[in-house]
């Protein structure tokens, strides 16, 4: 099995097992992501530098990944009457930032944030074949059903 990047991290993680019962999704993690920017200076007008991150680039410079919400909302129309891992994971990043102020100097500063988000559903009992299923969904599933 092809193990997970080490910069994929898991942001949710829900467990679902019919014989417990419609009403019993068990929450195994609950750790949303977020972005965050740290410069080397208090110089930096920071809502006037992320804004520009975000209209420059296809990074998200603010706010956090609100996963367990978004998996509940994909997991609402999932109908398998199987033991079932739902899961989120998000690729984090950091990308070093350079800001000329404008009496000339430069200011450094570094940004954390998630490049690509998966979300997804693996069945417990099936075997999933080489290319069959998402690298993130193949961790999921050796890590967290039984």
């Amino acid at each position: 099995m092809k193990k997970i990047p080490r910069n994929w991290t898991f942001t949710a993680i829900r467990k679902v097992d019919p014989a417990w019962g419609d009403e019993k999704n068990v929450v195994l993690v609950d750790k949303p992501v977020t972005a965050k920017v740290e410069w080397e200076s208090d110089r930096v007008d920071e809502t006037a530098v992320l804004a520009a991150i975000e209209d420059e680039s296809e990074l998200i410079a603010s706010g956090t990944s609100d996963t367990l919400s978004e998996m509940d909302r994909f997991l609402s129309g999932v109908k398998e009457k199987k033991e079932y891992v739902g899961y989120a994971a998000v690729e984090k990043v950091s990308v070093p930032l350079s800001l000329k102020c404008l009496d000339g100097t430069r200011v450094q500063g570094k940004l954390f944030t998630w490049s690509e988000a998966e979300i997804g559903v693996v069945v417990c009992a099936t075997k999933y074949g080489k290319g069959k299923a998402p690298v993130a969904a193949l961790k999921a599933q050796a890590e967290f059903c039984n």
